[in-house]
């Protein structure tokens, strides 16, 4: 029977990453993720001060609970927002506008 098993040094890095590496870029994505929204997007500032958290908080995955997630309300009120986007974007309008356009 033909061997398909890939050879080790045509993988990419994180494909042969252990564990504990996932979860240590995990936590480095993560990290980066919500400092972006804390700082791009004021909804996320608003809800993490309520929350009494800010991103340097995040010391492990599990402290993920600590931070709180947009409900189907939170979307609620953006829709009926006149601005709409207003406070929960991290780019400006016509930037979306333009990808929404784009995309559609």
């Amino acid at each position: 029977m033909l061997d398909l098993t890939p050879r080790r040094e045509d993988l990419e890095p994180i494909e042969i990453a252990s564990r504990a590496e996932i979860l240590a870029l995990q936590l480095v994505r993560l990290k980066r993720t919500l400092r972006r929204a804390y700082e791009r997007v004021p909804h996320y500032r608003r809800a993490f001060e309520a929350a009494g958290v800010h991103p340097d908080d995040l010391a492990s995955l599990a402290d993920l609970a600590k931070f709180p997630f947009t409900c189907k309300e939170d979307s609620r009120k953006v829709r009926m927002s006149p601005q709409r986007l207003a406070g929960f974007s991290s780019v400006c309008r016509g930037l979306a506008e333009r990808f929404c356009a784009a995309s559609a």
